[in-house]
């Protein structure tokens, strides 16, 4: 009888490792996948901030379009800081996505805005665009690699035997960007 006992606590015991190891790897999945999408926004951000300087500029009556990019750009480089020690941590991948939506939508506003202004001979604002549009483009490589691995990390979470034990070790649901 204790020998049964013995097996089945070593069982459990050896389960129980293999569930927090399978755990920690899809998570340093997260994390690293978070590296993919960390370069092409802290980009994005810092070319937000470098249009907001051209364009008040090139587009003086446009004041507050460029106010708001400068500022929007400021929050998603504060945001990305936040998410960079935890990438796994929804709180902030969600205030990561808000302060990024934010500045797409301001970072949009003063695209549309520099794209009908009139150009002039040595306007720093087209390679700004330019460098934007493939900074976007890496950007939506980066967060469909980052969706997929916290997806992989949320279905682990979530098999039954593995979230009896989840709680316990402390891992919570990632949040998609």
């Amino acid at each position: 009888m204790t020998l049964a006992l013995v097996v089945i606590a070593a069982l459990l015991l050896f389960w129980g490792l293999g569930a927090y190891n399978r755990l920690m790897r899809l998570r340093n999945a997260v994390s690293s996948a978070w590296q993919q999408l960390d370069a092409p926004l802290s980009r994005l951000a810092a070319e937000g901030q470098k249009l907001a300087d051209a364009a008040s500029h090139g587009l003086p009556q446009e004041g507050s379009a460029v106010d708001a990019l400068r500022a929007t750009s400021q929050e998603l480089l504060a945001a990305i800081k936040t998410v960079q020690p935890a990438p796994y941590a929804a709180e902030s991948v969600s205030k990561l996505a808000v302060a990024h939506a934010l500045q797409a939508a301001a970072l949009q506003r003063v695209l549309a805005l520099a794209e009908h202004a009139p150009d002039e001979a040595g306007s720093p604002l087209a390679p700004l665009v330019a460098s934007l549009r493939e900074a976007q483009q890496q950007r939506e490589f980066g967060k469909q690699l980052f969706n997929q691995r916290v997806l992989v990390f949320n279905e682990a979470l979530a098999e039954v035997p593995t979230r009896a034990l989840a709680g316990l070790y402390g891992f919570h649901d990632a949040q998609r960007f």
